[in-house]
């Protein structure tokens, strides 16, 4: 309905004109024909950018009267026809171009992976700046014919599965442009005079080359691609000329190949379009042509098919000639026939900056030109705007190439390999009482002695950086940190082995090494747990091939306490036993540990030998956090008992100054009348290292004051027993000798002696000569400990005896002892020390080792040195492991084998590992002491018994 309005009607008043609707009137062929050739001489404007003259209103109202009046098919084929027109003329001229291009890509002898000197010509730019600006013409073409056809787009299109115009233009440039043939298919319909222009169909249809990958003929398409690579090949070498303009122009093409990859999604009604003219494509535009693989050309992305691809191989071949070319005369010498001809044919990339030959690279050298090139391939791929898929792809290989191929070669190179340089940071000097530096960039670590290499450290930091960019690779890393600790750690053994080094220098190399190692894992690696494991693992196995790592680190403790840590402050002190505590760690036989600390432990308060009673607990109570209190109970024990001695001391004292009536015992006329003064620690049999030495014959005297010290005691405690361990006494002897010559006043020195070289020395109060054996009747000391004793007291320095038969040995019972009058010193305090064992008994034999050492240590098997587990701690760990299989037993009833070892394991990794054999014999032990019992059924299987 319409209606007009009269506005001359002098009252103003509206009037309405009803009219009948206009009769529908359906447009027949040649009115759409008309209408479609408006429609396509507009395109042909657009095309020559003529644009501004047209009615775009009118163009949109015309293709929309076309599709309502079913004409779409008419319409949408003749836009195609079009297109395809404007495009294979556009493409005319690129053929021109291309095929320069082309021999001047045949002609270069060295390739694309040689750094041609064609890289330096404008010349190879431009096809590729003729293409690109084709392309950018033809994407606003194709946004100003979407306007005119949007609403064919809306209706049309996907009511018959089409491709919408927009999708359809750069669908159309790939298979026209793109994929089109250098060799032109139509040129002898051009020779015959017929621009091919009027031709039918069957006349000038193309013919439709097989596409698969063995397929040599060119295409535009193939040539962009690589003078595209040409390019970035050409950039990598730093020969590209005008870098940021020609990066620019990479960028838009590869961007321009992936809208034409992203066109190509869906699933269309494509159909067959003839060509007429000359030029063809490597396919039919809509025909159906599969590769070897059986997939549809026309469906692979363009982008992955014709850059992406071939951009990752080549990357990949460039980084494996530049690699190889790198490290083979560095691995090989004179390289294998593969790597000379790799070498030779990329002469530019084995030269760096410097024009220094790649081949005599060292191992950091290519460590950081792989990390620049890794860069450069990273800023390259962000310039180009390469996509997430393709720059991971990208990353990846150069990573392969560069990194996996040659991560073995690289650790293993031989003098600047990740092994040679850990060699060179374990062998770094350490100094001792303070000093400068180690060497060029050497530093101590955290106030210690230890001259770390920083220098070395960065260099192994920087290929730890590079090999954790490939997970896989680092292990290389790790196995040669293990490795290294591990042959590092065995000459230290078998330095101890041969006696070339005492316990304490063995104990501190490995600190020194620890310490060395951590800075390694803790500063290049990054402190990276798996490589914290292996360090461990390392240290675990060479430490605990024998009990020789848990003696040595007992003596060494024992050495740090007395006199090493002596006036130290409270930091160092902190320092030194917690260097101490990370190798405790390490041991499996802690056990071994406390015993041998145990027996240091009581020599020291027993002869007043601590450096410092606050080291002594800090240590106690380190040991305990670490294992517990069970662990340390006994020495926190030791301490008790010390310090009720020492108050039983002060209450015996005030005991003997309060007594009215003091008796003369005869017995102290051998002290001249004098009662002798006796210190005494009452220790509780439990807590100490036991004792099973007989006591000696003591002199009258001193007897006389210990007896009278039990009667005190044994009054005030009562209930109690006494047992008197005369092997760890110490003495306070004054020395009475004939006067100088020409001098009346006697001399004297206070000795400060063992209670074993008084009663010797005592002996010879009454005798002038004593054989051995009458000194052992007379004291009955155990001969070993008597032999070290009378030797200590012949030494030159010490010489207060004069020994019969020559050497430092005694030759037997019959060997001669008599008192030497001419004994001289400068001091009047001597302290006479003892002299080992070996040196008591002469030349050393097997059989003698294992009876070097005290009295009370060779009794418990404690011997400093050794490599075996002392017997007293076989001893406990068969009651240890006894109790722990019953109680495991007693709460779970039935276990198998295997559980009952893996639980028992558990339990006591705080004190040793038990061997399966082990466990399996004490088992034993106990089902025939009925304990436990086999199961009828499966003799694997343990039953408790109550």
């Amino acid at each position: 309905m319409s209606y007009s309005r009269n506005n001359n009607n002098s009252n103003n008043q509206r009037k309405f004109t009803i009219k009948p609707f206009r009769s529908y009137t359906q447009m027949d062929t040649t009115s759409a024909t008309q209408t479609f050739s408006s429609l396509a001489s507009a395109m042909d404007e657009i095309h020559n950018r003529n644009a501004s003259t047209l009615s775009f209103e009118e163009l949109y109202r015309n293709a929309y009267n076309l599709v309502l009046h079913k004409h779409g098919t008419l319409l949408y084929s003749g836009v195609q026809e079009r297109l395809c027109m404007h495009l294979r003329d556009g493409g005319n001229n690129l053929l021109i171009v291309a095929r320069e291009s082309e021999s001047s890509l045949t002609s270069s002898s060295t390739g694309l992976m040689r750094g041609s000197s064609a890289g330096s010509s404008n010349d190879q730019y431009k096809l590729l700046i003729e293409i690109s600006k084709v392309w950018k013409e033809h994407r606003i073409t194709m946004v100003m014919v979407r306007d005119i056809f949007m609403y064919m787009d809306r209706t049309y299109v996907p009511q018959h599965r089409k491709r919408p115009v927009y999708d359809l233009g750069l669908w159309l440039f790939r298979r026209v442009v793109w994929e089109r043939l250098l060799i032109d298919t139509s040129t002898s319909a051009a020779d015959n005079g017929n621009d091919g222009e009027d031709n039918t169909e069957g006349d000038m249809k193309m013919a439709a080359p097989s596409h698969n990958n063995n397929n040599d003929t060119p295409t535009l398409g193939s040539i962009t691609s690589k003078l595209l690579l040409q390019v970035i090949n050409s950039d990598r070498l730093n020969q590209l000329e005008d870098a940021p303009q020609r990066t620019s122009l990479i960028k838009d093409l590869i961007q321009m190949l992936l809208e034409l990859a992203h066109s190509n999604c869906g699933n269309f009604n494509d159909t067959a379009i003839t060509f007429n003219g000359s030029g063809g494509t490597a396919n039919d535009v809509g025909g159906e042509v599969v590769n070897q693989n059986g997939m549809n050309v026309a469906n692979i992305p363009v982008y992955e098919r014709d850059f992406e691809e071939c951009f990752l191989g080549e990357t990949q071949e460039f980084y494996r000639l530049e690699s190889t070319s790198r490290l083979s005369h560095a691995v090989t010498g004179s390289g294998s026939g593969s790597n000379v001809a790799a070498a030779s044919s990329s002469n530019n990339m084995d030269l760096d900056n410097n024009k220094k030959p790649a081949a005599q690279y060292s191992a950091m050298e290519y460590v950081h030109r792989a990390q620049q090139r890794l860069t450069e391939e990273k800023n390259r791929a962000q310039l180009l705007d390469l996509p997430i898929q393709t720059k991971s792809s990208l990353i990846r290989i150069v990573e392969t190439e560069l990194i996996e191929r040659h991560s073995k070669t690289l650790v293993d190179m031989e003098g600047s390999g990740f092994g040679s340089i850990l060699k060179v940071v374990a062998s770094a000097p350490a100094v001792r009482g303070g000093g400068g530096g180690g060497g060029l960039g050497g530093e101590r670590g955290n106030d210690s002695d230890v001259i770390i290499d920083r220098q070395r450290i960065a260099d192994l930091a920087s290929m730890y950086d590079l090999f954790s960019r490939v997970p896989s690779s680092v292990n290389h890393l790790r196995d040669a940190l293990s490795e290294r600790i591990r042959l590092d750690g065995r000459a230290l053994v078998r330095d101890q082995e041969n006696n070339v080094s005492p316990p304490s220098a063995f104990v501190k190399g490995v600190l020194d090494m620890r310490e060395r190692f951590a800075a390694v894992v803790n500063d290049a690696m990054k402190g990276e747990k798996r490589a914290q494991k292996r360090m461990k693992e390392a240290f675990e196995d060479f430490l605990n091939a024998d009990a020789r790592a848990a003696n040595c680190l007992a003596v060494y403790v024992d050495e740090l306490l007395r006199v090493g840590l002596r006036g130290a402050d409270e930091r160092k002190v902190s320092r030194e036993l917690d260097r101490v505590i990370v190798i405790f760690r390490y041991l499996h036989d802690k056990d071994v540990f406390e015993a041998y600390y145990k027996n240091h432990l009581a020599k020291r308060l027993l002869g007043s030998k601590s450096g410092s009673e606050e080291a002594e607990r800090a240590m106690v109570s380190l040991l305990k956090a670490e294992c517990g209190y069970q662990f340390t109970s006994k020495l926190e024990g030791m301490f008790n008992d010390m310090r009720i001695s020492k108050e039983t001391a002060e209450k015996y004292r005030s005991h003997k100054k309060g007594l009215v009536n003091n008796s003369v015992d005869e017995r102290d006329a051998e002290n001249g009348g004098k009662a002798v003064d006796v210190e005494v620690s009452v220790l509780s049999n439990s807590h100490w290292p036991s004792q099973n030495v007989q006591p000696c014959v003591l002199p009258l005297a001193v007897q006389a004051a210990m007896d009278r010290f039990q009667k005190y005691y044994l009054t005030t405690y009562t209930g109690r027993k006494l047992s008197w361990q005369t092997s760890t006494g110490s003495c306070e002897m004054r020395l009475t000798l004939p006067p100088a010559k020409g001098s009346t006043k006697p001399r004297r020195h206070d000795l400060s002696i063992s209670t074993y070289q008084m009663c010797i020395l005592v002996l010879f109060n009454t005798h002038d000569t004593l054989t051995l054996k009458q000194i052992k009747e007379e004291t009955q000391i155990p001969e070993d400990e008597l032999r070290r004793h009378l030797v200590s007291l012949c030494t030159p320095k010490h010489r207060i005896l004069r020994k019969g038969s020559k050497g430092k040995g005694i030759s037997g019972d019959d060997d001669t002892f008599s008192f030497n009058a001419d004994y001289t010193s400068k001091m009047t305090r001597v302290k006479v020390p003892l002299v080992s064992m070996r040196d008591a008994k002469g030349p050393a034999t097997s059989g003698d080792k294992a009876t070097a050492g005290g009295a009370s240590s060779r009794a418990a098997g404690l011997v400093d040195g050794s490599a075996k587990v002392p017997l007293s701690v076989e001893e406990d760990r068969r009651h240890t492991l006894e109790a722990a299989i019953v109680r495991i037993m007693k709460a779970r009833k039935m276990l198998n084998h295997n559980d009952l070892v893996a639980e028992v394991t558990r339990q006591l990794s705080g004190r040793f590992v038990p061997p399966p054999q082990f466990v399996k014999k004490r088992v034993e032990s106990l089902i025939e002491r009925e304990y436990l019992e086999r199961d009828e059924n499966d003799r694997k299987v343990y039953r408790y018994m109550a």
